[in-house]
């Protein structure tokens, strides 16, 4: 479904930590969506209350969470099968969009990957809180397309 640059940066992210998705693998590939994007809910939360002046910046804590993130992403390219749309037999929030508009949920999940890495890359509580709103800019404008209400 993905191309082979998005599975690409997944991978790269993933390799360069020495890494493995394993346990991922032994899911489906839509609890393995799920269990991505509680990965990503709990970076958002040590994240957003550093953002907010509510927490102390900590680069460790930051690059820990994405490292977390980007592990329980790693399979992403591989998760968004014909067998896997929406009114199966799991649950799922993405939207058919996902697969009608697959070049732009490529291009989307693409800004999320760069987004994520700028944070990552980010030296100093400056450079992050600069990184920071790109990051959440990409979640939200991927979730508004993409992902079905609550």
């Amino acid at each position: 479904m993905m191309s082979k640059g998005v599975w690409g940066l997944f991978a790269a992210a993933t390799l360069s930590l020495g890494l493995s998705s394993a346990a991922m693998a032994e899911m489906g590939p839509i609890e393995a969506r799920q269990a991505c994007m509680k990965a990503n809910a709990a970076m958002m939360k040590v994240m957003v209350p550093i953002i907010k002046g509510q927490a102390a910046y900590d680069k460790a804590a930051i690059d820990d969470v994405i490292t977390k993130s980007q592990a329980a992403c790693a399979g992403w390219a591989n998760w968004w099968g014909e067998d896997t749309k929406p009114g199966g037999a799991v649950k799922t929030e993405a939207k058919l969009e996902v697969w009608t508009d697959a070049k732009g949920f490529e291009t989307a999940s693409m800004e999320y990957v760069k987004a994520e890495q700028a944070v990552k890359d980010a030296a100093d509580e400056a450079a992050f809180k600069a990184a920071f709103p790109g990051l959440g800019k990409s979640c939200q404008s991927c979730h508004e397309t993409y992902r079905a209400a609550d």
